[in-house]
């Protein structure tokens, strides 16, 4: 009787510990049910039983499948045998239970094991492969009869890898694995290192990769990959939050609000309707589809773990849906991120965003033979986009030499796109910038790159985007051309000239026009203010995806182009150029449009600055100390900066500063009105991780 109580006790002790375990075990369970039914869902049962009967019929009695090579980059194997594998746990399926279908999964798996094929790119053997492992042992725990042990534990084996802390998108594409790894042993200390490092990359680091201070993102260095590398972490990030909402290991409330945040406020803004804007995609622009964002999904699961912005996540799923359309529920924002060099200007009729690079960044990679015409892609590509799929698929079409908004060297062919370095490119200007009071803004880039220079600056306000050049000059033989457009081709072409408007009705012609007045194609009015020599194209233009990315196909590709050049001519000195993009205007209001509200005041090598008459604001790019005279008032400044007055020449004037060199931390700003007296202002700038962010002056 003397130890009963201890007795009780001990028997307490081994209940609770039960009970923890038990536990413990449905937590491991509840996951894994959560990763089954999402790799399940949206799923077409009909598509993927005739797919699998294809595949059934053609695997060898080696398990192997004669069009595959198995030798370094062969990564489709264990994607048909997850087709298999999902036909044969699903009820609804034809091939749900198929004993023949079992066998032919499990040959095809010991196959594989036995070939161990190896892929050149790293990212495949180290997570490609884990995760397509782990999503078959998952689903096939599912299934009316489970896979060998032997075999499960020879695949669980393969997937093992080593976990690399500190590497955004990467780290985060680890992790999953680990997850699913952890979930199919039901081993703690692997799902403490999924959950650890599912979380680690869901944080801001100053100039390492995964998401900055501004709400852009960054990989391989200072690249911009808002939705490249950007588009695996937040899939990923967001698929582990949802996976174990609800658990012990949930997500944090800071970290999930830094994940909300860069979803909500910068990824799903670069998509128009369901097509992203090509500058965010990386080099995976040279991959086919890689315009569609397919983002439904992952809104309707951030939808569970974020509900506090459910009218947001509400009107974004419509859109990218196509339930509703790309204009529904969109609000104008004007975003520079300065540490990214990328701009993001939205209105609901309209996407108009840039791309510009600086000594601070890192240009468009070119990497594992993808992107390899990209060499231009940074040099202030401009992303126009109403509808969508505007560029959607174009890329083996495109003339890489006229990417929209870029100005550079005509070459006579392709190859002069080439970008001859893989990884880490610096860029060679240090003025590369933006200003932005979250509605209008400024950008500016000064080109500096291929035997060509420039400075380059975007207006933005709206209804108009004013884009001027200044300082044009090249000593290279190619002719220099600056591209308004290169894009699908709609419809008929308009063009107002000096005489009258003539058409163009996919008459498969290259037209010259000298000093036209007005274009305009697919809604899209493009303004000419000053002399200019347009070259304009609707021509069939053919290519191929692996002229562009050596893992693509090489059947050739044709399709009608609209493509819109200003000819600066060969060698040419301090050359300009000026237009005015007008989205969402219809073919007969081109000839009343009333221009005459944008003013360009300069368009000089030190000066580029508008006036816009009816909002009554000024935009300057001061490349050099300098003054600008407008309104009756004087704004004069002693540091290169851009500037924007609200209300110029009224009582009530604001003024919104930013430094594009990001090197200047004092601005000394003189303001006189008419006969009043010098006002002199000192700006102090943001530095460190802000330095290039805007202020408001006055």
């Amino acid at each position: 009787m003397k130890n009963q109580p201890y007795k009780i006790l001990l028997v307490l002790c081994l209940l609770v510990a039960g009970n923890q375990l038990f536990a413990q075990e449905a937590v491991f369970d509840t996951i894994m049910n959560r990763i089954h039914q999402d790799l399940q869902s949206h799923t077409n049962d009909k598509k993927l039983a005739e797919a699998v009967a294809k595949t059934n019929a053609t695997l060898d009695l080696q398990g192997a499948w004669p069009d595959l090579h198995y030798t370094n980059h062969e990564f489709t194997h264990l994607e048909r045998i997850i087709d298999m594998a999902a036909a044969y746990t699903r009820p609804n399926n034809k091939w749900y239970g198929n004993e023949n279908i079992r066998q032919k999964i499990v040959l095809g798996l010991q196959s594989w094991l036995e070939k161990n094929p190896k892929h050149r790119n790293w990212w495949f053997n180290e997570i490609s492969y884990p995760q397509q492992i782990g999503q078959l042992l998952i689903t096939m725990r599912y299934a009316k009869t489970p896979l060998p042990q032997a075999l499960e534990q020879q695949l669980v084996a393969r997937m093992t890898r080593k976990l690399n802390p500190g590497d955004g998108a990467n780290t985060s594409d680890e992790a999953l694995h680990y997850l699913y790894r952890a979930c199919i042993t039901h081993n703690q200390a692997t799902m403490d290192s999924a959950v650890t490092y599912s979380f680690e990359p869901v944080s801001v680091r100053d100039d390492e990769g995964g998401p900055q201070v501004d709400n852009s993102f960054y990989q391989h260095g200072k690249q911009q990959a808002i939705a490249s590398y950007g588009r695996v972490w937040i899939g990923n990030s967001i698929s582990a939050a949802y996976y174990l909402r609800g658990t012990t290991y949930a997500m944090p409330a800071d970290k999930l609000a830094i994940l909300s945040s860069y979803f909500k406020d910068t990824y799903l803004k670069t998509i128009r309707g369901n097509f992203y804007d090509f500058n965010v995609r990386g080099r995976g622009i040279s991959r086919k589809d890689s315009m569609m964002s397919s983002m439904s999904n992952t809104i309707a699961k951030v939808q569970l773990i974020d509900p506090a912005n459910n009218d947001y996540w509400n009107a974004a799923y419509l859109r990218v849906s196509g339930k509703r359309l790309p204009s529904y529920a969109v609000t104008p924002l004007h975003t520079h991120y300065w540490k990214s060099n990328y701009t993001l200007h939205l209105r609901p009729n309209y996407s108009f965003n840039v791309q510009a690079n600086s000594t601070r960044t890192l240009r468009t990679e070119r990497g594992n033979n993808e992107n390899i015409l990209g060499k231009f892609l940074p040099d202030g590509a401009t992303n126009i986009q109403r509808r969508g799929p505007e560029y959607a698929n174009i890329m083996p079409l495109w003339e890489w030499d006229k990417i929209p908004g870029t100005t550079s060297r005509d070459y006579a062919t392709d190859e002069g796109s080439t970008v001859q370095k893989e990884w880490g490119i610096p860029g060679t200007t240090a003025f590369a910038g933006g200003l932005s009071d979250s509605i209008y803004g400024i950008s500016v880039y000064q080109l500096a790159y291929d035997s060509v220079k420039a400075n380059k600056a975007w207006f933005f306000f709206d209804k108009e985007i004013v884009c001027l050049g200044s300082g044009i000059t090249s000593i290279s033989p190619e002719p220099i051309t600056t591209t308004v457009n290169q894009c699908w081709l709609q419809e008929n072409i308009a063009v107002g000239s000096q005489k009258d408007k003539t058409n163009l009705q996919k008459e498969q012609t290259v037209e010259q026009y000298s000093n036209p007045k007005w274009a305009w194609h697919d809604s899209i009015g493009y303004f000419f203010p000053t002399a200019t020599n347009v070259q304009i194209s609707n021509t069939t233009q053919s290519g191929n995806w692996n002229h562009i990315n050596n893992f693509q196909t090489k059947d050739t590709v044709r399709g009608d182009v609209f493509k819109m050049c200003i000819n600066h001519g060969n060698q040419p000195a301090s050359a300009t150029y000026a237009y005015i993009v007008v989205p969402s205007i219809g073919e007969g209001e081109m000839k009343k449009y009333a221009l005459s509200t944008i003013n360009i005041l300069q368009n000089s090598d030190t000066l580029q600055a508008i006036l816009h008459t009816g909002l009554n604001i000024a935009q300057i790019a001061f490349y050099r100390p300098g003054q600008l005279v407008c309104n009756g008032i004087r704004i004069q400044v002693n540091q290169p900066c851009l500037l924007m007055v609200k209300n110029i020449g009224k009582p009530n004037f604001s003024m919104h500063i930013a430094d594009p060199t990001q090197t200047i931390t004092e601005l000394q700003v003189a303001v006189q009105q008419q006969k009043a007296k010098t006002k002199n202002i000192v700006v102090k700038l943001p530095s460190g991780s802000y330095a290039g962010q805007t202020v408001r002056a006055f």
